[in-house]
């Protein structure tokens, strides 16, 4: 070990110096004031590996120095007891000024740790949108998810934003199909129904016909068998009775036009309203990702706007003599308004 690399110089050290009285005192007191002067930033890489050094280098202190009063109780069995008990003082004092050191550290970890498992849930809850519980969705179901979609709020996805937008585009792609399959399909079964109230309405008039021939064949085979004297009551009842037949007949084809102009009418309709909220619903999704758009493009403009001023500050400052992380760190501490009655004019 080295100075210029650990927290004390264990090399110049003897067991003797370490443990005599004060000693154990004199050289924690040092490496405590030397770390705690020390000031991580948590925010950056660099300041995150800078305080995870610094833990290390305790550890590190923690063993050399334990290592000395192993040596020196190997060779001082008298004075083992004593030995053991600043033993024991460096490690619960170097382990607690190393959790100490390292918890803004852990702290941040912790917290990324429920970041990322927040952004893994907010994609499953995206692709949970395509369960329809193995059932064939119907167009207002497949409509209703999209309009989920679509209404969601609006996610900083960080280093998930390539696996949010491409879960976005899949379900948004997989509903749109299965809003299409499901319009044709209940198309298809309207059509169907259409079809079967004709078929209806033609075996109607069919069987309607049939009894009216049926009917008039029976009368006309009365009337030839009836008497002379009663041929002229039989063919007036005869010509009454074909003239009802003949108006029941009429009314029943007008009965199963009417119910087929009706169907055709319903059909038709409810063709026309599908038609017209899908173009309404795709209407208002391009408006939402025009908007979407353009708010991303601001966003970027104002970034890149501010990133120009601050450059420009940054160099002044290193003009005027700071370094440059100094004017960097200054210029930071400015815009996040950590310094009193000073402010940067975007």
């Amino acid at each position: 070990m080295s100075e210029a690399k650990d927290l004390v110089a264990i090399k110049v050290l003897t067991p003797e110096i370490v443990f005599a009285p004060g000693g154990v005192d004199e050289i924690l007191g040092k490496i405590e004031n030397e770390v705690r002067s020390f000031k991580g930033d948590i925010s950056t890489l660099g300041g995150r590996t800078a305080i995870a050094s610094m833990a290390y280098k305790i550890a590190r202190s923690k063993t050399a120095l334990d290592d000395l009063g192993k040596h020196l109780v190997s060779d001082w069995k008298a004075k083992a007891s004593a030995v053991d008990a600043e033993r024991r003082t460096i490690r619960e004092r170097l382990d607690t000024l190393k959790d100490e050191v390292r918890k803004p550290l852990t702290d941040w970890e912790n917290a990324d740790k429920m970041r990322i498992e927040a952004h893994e849930k907010a994609i499953l809850d995206l692709q949970a949108l395509l369960d329809f519980g193995g059932e064939q969705p119907s167009s207002d179901q497949a409509a209703e998810r999209i309009v989920i979609l679509s209404d969601r709020p609006v996610r900083q996805w960080e280093e998930f934003s390539e696996r949010g937008s491409e879960t976005i585009k899949f379900v948004y792609g997989r509903l749109n199909d299965l809003h299409k399959a499901a319009v044709k399909r209940e198309a298809e079964a309207a059509e169907l129904a259409r079809l079967r109230v004709e078929n209806a309405a033609r075996e109607q008039k069919e069987r309607e016909e049939r009894i009216a021939a049926a009917a008039a064949e029976q009368a006309r085979v009365v009337a030839e068998t009836k008497a002379k004297r009663e041929a002229e009551e039989l063919a007036a009842k005869a010509d009454a009775e074909r003239k009802r037949m003949e108006r029941e007949a009429s009314e029943a084809i007008a009965r199963a036009e009417r119910a087929e102009a009706d169907s055709r009418a319903a059909v038709a309709k409810a063709d026309r309203d599908r038609a017209a909220a899908i173009y309404a619903e795709r209407e208002r999704v391009a408006k939402e990702k025009a908007d979407e758009t353009a708010a991303a493009a601001k966003r970027e403009a104002d970034k890149r706007h501010k990133g120009r001023i601050n450059n420009a500050a940054v160099a002044d400052l290193v003009k005027a003599g700071l370094s440059e992380d100094q004017a960097k760190s200054a210029i930071i501490a400015i815009a996040s308004g950590k310094v009193a009655n000073v402010r940067i004019q975007y």
